[in-house]
């Protein structure tokens, strides 16, 4: 089944963390995230306030670390 990711800005720590349970989930299904997926959470993350941004790379590295390399060359090394 397609799953439909939207883009948004993050406005909360758990906009955050429900962006982090759909990577999770997509890899998982996937094995990868699809370009779609990468786009929108790649935008999310430029547009992020930089607390929610910082929040997010830890907390991607803390549940989906082999995600991470989607977001290194926009920051991910922070």
């Amino acid at each position: 089944m397609a799953r439909t990711i939207s883009v948004l800005k993050w406005e909360s720590e758990q906009d955050v963390d429900n962006a982090v349970h759909d990577i999770r989930a997509e890899i998982d299904e996937r094995g990868g995230l699809t370009k779609d997926t990468e786009r929108a959470m790649q935008h999310s993350f430029l547009v992020a306030d930089p607390d929610l941004t910082n929040y997010f790379l830890r907390t991607v590295r803390a549940q989906v670390p082999e995600a991470l390399r989607y977001f290194e060359e926009r920051g991910g090394g922070a």
